[in-house]
């Protein structure tokens, strides 16, 4: 459990550092893990801010790879380096897919 509230958690550190005013409220799965993977991926292609996260090895990012490695904490220290526009463009894009991915769908 404390694993998932750490995936929320990032996600919505992600939304709050991109100047989003959402919450992302869905339940976390291994699913929604996978998609905030890509989301990720995403981002770091358009910005510096996330080229030190590591990527995910053996395969797309789970519950127990993104509560160790991604924490709000680690958000927030980029938060000032993210390129805000980027963030926005690619958090918008995956917005249905993590809501879907929660649902299960």
């Amino acid at each position: 459990m404390k694993d998932k509230q750490q995936v929320k958690d990032a996600i919505n550190a992600l939304y709050e550092g991109a100047g989003i005013k959402t919450q992302f409220t869905g339940q976390v799965n291994e699913e929604v893990a996978k998609v905030f993977g890509e989301l990720l991926t995403e981002i770091r292609r358009c910005t510096l801010a996330l080229k030190w996260v590591p990527k995910p090895t053996g395969g797309p990012a789970t519950i127990k790879w993104i509560a160790k490695n991604i924490g709000r904490s680690i958000i927030q220290q980029f938060k000032d380096d993210i390129s805000i526009t980027c963030a926005k463009a690619r958090i918008l894009q995956f917005q249905t897919r993590l809501r879907l991915a929660s649902l299960g769908g």
